[in-house]
């Protein structure tokens, strides 16, 4: 499947909340929070992959928190049901890493639940912290 990776607009929301609720239990992830981080984030480096027909495959949503300078957030990345196992997951994510890296900026997770998912972004580079959060560095942290 052919497809390309563009910045969400605001004409993607509704797709971009059918993709969140198809990928994520509603009750534990309240829709609101989906909308709080669509209002919220950064325009220049949410992207969503789509199909050449120009539909929403899946979406990363990313977000600057202002302690943080200029390091992002990726508070959602989802592809819907329907196109899980193409690794578009994995095209948007490596997408997102890249310009991270072109701009020597760091990204954060939120503390991810499963185990499976968590070791996923381990792949990447990503390092959980005592908090549960998982970092992705460009930079040295540490002597």
């Amino acid at each position: 499947m052919h497809t390309v990776i563009r910045p969400l607009q605001a004409e993607h929301y509704k797709s971009a909340k059918d993709i969140f609720y198809d990928a994520f239990d509603k009750y534990n992830l309240p829709v609101k929070d989906f909308g709080l981080s669509w209002r919220l984030r950064s325009p220049e480096d949410s992207y969503g992959i789509f199909s050449e027909e120009g539909d929403l495959l899946g979406l990363a949503i990313v977000s600057f928190h202002k302690r943080n300078g200029t390091n992002r957030y990726l508070d959602y990345l989802a592809v819907h049901s329907a196109f899980r196992g193409q690794d578009l997951g994995t095209q948007l994510l490596t997408f997102i890493l890249d310009s991270c890296r072109k701009e020597n900026t760091a990204i954060h997770l939120f503390p991810v639940k499963s185990e499976r998912i968590r070791a996923w972004y381990k792949t990447f580079g990503f390092e959980e912290t005592a908090g549960g959060y998982l970092n992705l560095h460009w930079y040295a942290t540490r002597n």
